[in-house]
């Protein structure tokens, strides 16, 4: 083929393309667009139920304009202001109308809205200080625990809604948080979880210590109290004392001694009847300081002693 055919072909064919576009472009079509809708209050009263977020919406037009309708990123964002206002009946028609403006061309058309009629109430906002529950979770290194309970600064907050949607409230949690391998004590700032809509919080974060120590063992010879022995002849019991494996935080190990554990066998429904028994030994007491208590000795012999 000569070059002038060539040419020739392709003035052709762009031409034909040209004809084409303008002819299909001139022609009617629809293209879906997400609506998002945001409501303004007065400060001092809330949305009473849930409102409609986000809607679809079926927008037609030429195919010219949908063309740059098409490009604009992002959903249509619609704003609802009853400000002023105790109640507001919004229907698909006014929601129509504010989609449409918010559209790059007044040629282009909103149509299946998928929207009901809807009064939109609102109430007096109301105020609740309920408890922060912490949603903090945490495993700790080998040798670490923590030395006593998380401190939460501040403890509570302040919830305001309609009254309706505080009285299901009895606490508010913290965000989830999962720390892993701790060895040193915790103080950071832990997010509270985000409200649902038509709720607000007095404050959106809270401070967050721990104090986490390194813990040992300790051995300990406790003396085993005999409670509600007969009063009637002698008795004696072996061993007299147990050997307790304690841990402990390291900070207390050397102010924890015997004196601070109670150890017990408790005769009440013993019966004798050959002079000698086995009697269960009970820890009654310990530091709040201790983590745990491990001790083999779990009875002891009671013998009376016969004169």
């Amino acid at each position: 083929m000569a070059d002038t055919d060539r040419k020739v072909l392709a003035i052709c064919m762009t031409a034909a393309f040209v004809f084409w576009l303008i002819l299909n472009l001139s022609q009617e079509y629809s293209i879906r667009r997400e609506v998002t809708l945001e409501y303004i209050v007065d400060p001092e009263r809330v949305l009473v139920g849930r409102m409609p977020e986000t809607l679809e919406a079926d927008v037609s037009g030429t195919g010219w304009n949908l063309v740059w309708e098409s490009l604009v990123p992002g959903p249509l964002p619609v704003t609802i202001d009853i400000r002023n206002r105790d109640n507001l009946r919004l229907t698909n028609a006014e929601l129509r109308q504010q989609v449409q403006r918010r559209l790059s061309s007044g040629a282009l058309a909103v149509d299946n809205l998928g929207f009901e009629s809807v009064t939109i109430l609102t109430t007096p906002k109301e105020g609740k200080r309920v408890p922060v529950r912490s949603q903090v979770s945490l495993s700790f290194a080998n040798g670490f625990l923590a030395a006593d309970l998380p401190i939460l600064e501040p403890d509570s907050v302040t919830v305001s809604g309609s009254t309706d949607e505080l009285d299901d409230i009895a606490y508010w949690p913290t965000e989830e948080l999962t720390l892993t391998g701790v060895n040193n004590s915790i103080k950071r700032i832990v997010t509270l979880a985000k409200p649902a809509e038509g709720l607000t919080l007095s404050r959106n974060e809270i401070n967050y210590t721990l104090n986490v120590e390194a813990f040992i063992q300790k051995d300990i010879e406790v003396p085993v109290t005999v409670v509600h022995a007969p009063e009637v002849d002698s008795y004696r019991i072996n061993p007299s004392t147990v050997s307790l494996r304690v841990s402990v935080p390291q900070t207390a190990y050397e102010s924890i001694n015997a004196s601070d554990f109670s150890l017990v066998a408790d005769l009440e429904n013993l019966r004798n009847e050959d002079g000698r028994n086995s009697v269960p030994v009970i820890l009654q007491e310990q530091p709040d300081e201790v983590i745990s208590v491990f001790f083999e000795t779990r009875s002891v012999e009671y013998y009376l002693i016969k004169e």
